[in-house]
């Protein structure tokens, strides 16, 4: 996740603080956690990373499972989780599940399409403390429409988005960008401000799921080039403007370095002081700071990985299966940068990348360690400067 708000337009949003950064030998990561509590959903979305479908998945954690695994979260410290699925809510103990995370002290997101979201769920919500809402939209209302497979999901996904404002809810929309709605996202950046949503989400595409099988539809080098050029653009004027929009992209810390690039002509300081952060930050997470758990309690590197399984909170605590790191993937990706392919390993903006999507990466390569084919910076680009002695 890369804040374009906090990097270019030098607005503190806060994300940054829940995340911890020490790979010491004797702190293990503390990850976000993406807990994705069914595999069924109500929607059919093309690029759904999860493949979710109308039925939950035989064996998915019970009740009293989920209660545990939530308990284990706390005890190992980890700083927010995130409810995700197929869709959370059609999960019918899902907002018990919640209260009882937020019982036990733990900062809660929900990931959601927004169309079981009443006014009493979304006052439920509320009511636990619960911190962002995020709702997906894959553009305006026909594209919409078409990429989840319903007619009339847009406005009811408006509808849900009013519901949650209403309720004092935090709400962001995430939109993830392709070929198939790449004309969306000035209307979608528009949509946002005419609402007053809080939280714009970008997301690249992950080849993942049914994700996988639209590697044709994905953007080239140049285009998405230009969608992140306009996304730095419409974040910078809304900044200008005061109207509050927090604006993030998601699943190619490219978008981190082509930002340094685009800083290179500030005053003195400003890049520097940029890359500090970014570097703090350390690019791509996953193994690390991003971890997911499945429907039926499979650990993976990051919500994207679900084709490997790290462990399973059945047979082990996540505290063992992410603390221990014996899965020889895991223990790969955090100490990664001598793995990774050459052009990775020889880029100035290794420290805020950290090699990109590995997923990705192994979809389109067949190599989990290979070249992920997104990063759309060019050689020149990625190449230490050469000095220039004073004469």
């Amino acid at each position: 996740m890369f804040s374009v708000t906090n990097i270019l337009c030098r607005r503190d949003t806060g994300n940054e603080r829940l995340r911890y950064r020490d790979l010491s030998a004797d702190a293990p990561p503390k990850p976000v956690v993406v807990w994705a509590v069914t595999r069924a959903c109500n929607l059919r979305c093309v690029h759904c990373y999860a493949a979710a479908g109308a039925e939950p998945d035989p064996g998915e954690l019970s009740h009293d499972e989920g209660r545990t695994l939530l308990e284990d979260l706390k005890a190992y410290g980890v700083p927010a989780v995130l409810i995700s699925g197929g869709e959370p809510l059609a999960r019918p103990d899902t907002l018990d599940l919640m209260a009882y995370a937020r019982q036990l002290g733990l900062n809660l997101t929900l990931s959601t399409n927004g169309l079981l979201i009443t006014d009493a769920v979304a006052g439920r919500l509320a009511d636990m403390g619960v911190r962002y809402v995020g709702i997906s939209l894959d553009g305006m209302r026909r594209t919409h429409d078409k990429l989840r497979g319903m007619a009339g999901a847009f406005d009811q996904t408006l509808a849900a988005i009013g519901r949650c404002q209403r309720a004092g809810l935090k709400v962001g929309l995430r939109f993830t960008i392709h070929a198939l709605n790449l004309d969306e996202l000035d209307p979608i950046f528009d949509l946002c401000l005419d609402h007053g949503i809080d939280r714009l989400c970008v997301y690249h595409l992950a080849y993942a799921g049914r994700g996988g099988r639209m590697q044709k539809a994905d953007l080239t080098a140049p285009q998405t080039r230009d969608a992140v050029e306009r996304i730095f653009e419409r974040a910078r004027a809304a900044d200008a403007d005061g109207r509050g929009l927090e604006v993030l992209t998601v699943g190619n810390h490219a978008d981190a370095a082509y930002a340094l690039l685009r800083l290179e002509q500030e005053p003195p300081g400003v890049l520097e002081a940029a890359h500090a952060r970014l570097a703090r930050n350390g690019g791509n997470g996953s193994g690390s700071f991003i971890a997911s758990v499945d429907p039926v309690g499979n650990v993976h590197y990051d919500q994207f990985s679900w084709h490997y399984t790290c462990g399973n909170v059945r047979h082990a605590t996540f505290a063992e299966v992410w603390g221990q790191a014996t899965d020889p993937r895991l223990a790969t990706l955090r100490r990664r940068r001598d793995k990774l392919p050459r052009r990775c390993r020889d880029c100035r903006f290794l420290d805020v990348c950290n090699g990109n999507l590995r997923t990705r990466a192994e979809a389109a390569t067949g190599d989990w360690l290979g070249d992920d084919p997104s990063c759309y910076l060019t050689d020149a680009e990625i190449a230490e400067p050469v000095a220039v002695e004073a004469v």
